[in-house]
Order: C-alpha cells, then structure tokens, then sequence
C-alpha cells in the first residue's frame, strides 16, 4: 500500500472513531436520533440510461423538488426501511419512487410531526444540502419493477 493510501485509511479510520465516541456520549447523555425516511411516488421522474450515480442528484435535483413540492403522494414515512422485495410483487410499488434518508437531528422533525411539516423539511433539505450518496435500486418481482431513487444524507451541517 502507498503513502498516500495509507494516509486516507488512517484519516479514515480516525474520523469513525470520532464518530463512534460523539455517539456513544451522545446515548450516555440520553441524546438519541434516529435516520427517517420518506419515501413518495415519483413515476413524473425520467431517469435517463447511462447516467452515473455522481451525476444523479444534480441531473434529477429540479425533478426530484417538484416532487416534494406538489401534492406529494406518500407510500412510507417513518425509520428508514431497507430493501428487501425481491420476487415479492404485493411488497413492491409498481414504478419510480423517491427515498430521502437523512438523521432526524438535521431535519428538524421526528416520527410524530405532522406530515405536511415532514414533507417541507425534506423539501429544504434537498434544496439546500447535496446527498452523501445517491443511488438507483431496482428491485423485481414476477410481475411488478420497482425503481427506487435514494438519497442518503449524512452530516449534514
């Protein structure tokens, strides 16, 4: 391994203990947040072939606002679920839906906020913040595809 390599896993691997310690001082402190999730349909949303997931979020950003500005139609708010539908058609949507992951500490709402207010918050944070990862899922049952746009955010400020 170079210097250079080396020098990032270790820069690395100093920031996730770093982390892990603001945690763990976090929970003795009864401090505890959790990733939400929102999930909408987005089937308005063209995702066009060949596109690399860097350039994702800035090709489809305006897209993805309107979305959340419109009369968002919600399939799931809540914690962030994983993907796990394969070949289970009455557990997939059928189309294109948006995911937006992100800690409820940057978002400024929780479980029990009122969905409107839910749907702003991630509205401002799409607006304003670049994801740390941006990614397409597709996930196939016998007879539905669902296509899922996720957008994780982590540290946001």
């Amino acid at each position: 391994m170079d210097g250079e390599k080396l020098s990032i896993n270790i820069l690395w691997i100093i920031s996730a203990i770093v982390n892990k310690i603001k945690w763990v001082f976090m929970i003795q402190k009864g401090i505890e947040f959790y990733d939400l999730a929102i999930t909408i349909e987005a089937d308005s949303i063209i995702i066009p072939n060949g596109l690399s997931e860097e350039n994702l979020f800035l090709f489809l950003k305006k897209d993805i606002i309107n979305c959340l500005s419109n009369n968002v139609a919600i399939i799931h708010f809540g914690y962030a679920p994983d993907n796990t539908a394969d070949n289970q058609d009455e557990l997939l949507y059928d189309g294109t839906q948006l995911r937006v992951i992100c800690n409820e500490k940057y978002l400024g709402v929780d479980i029990e906020t009122p969905i409107d207010e839910v749907v702003k918050s991630f509205k401002k944070l799409v607006e304003n913040y670049t994801p740390f990862w941006t990614t397409i899922i597709e996930e196939r049952g016998f007879i539905k595809k669902e296509t899922t746009i996720d957008l994780l955010y982590r540290d946001v400020f």
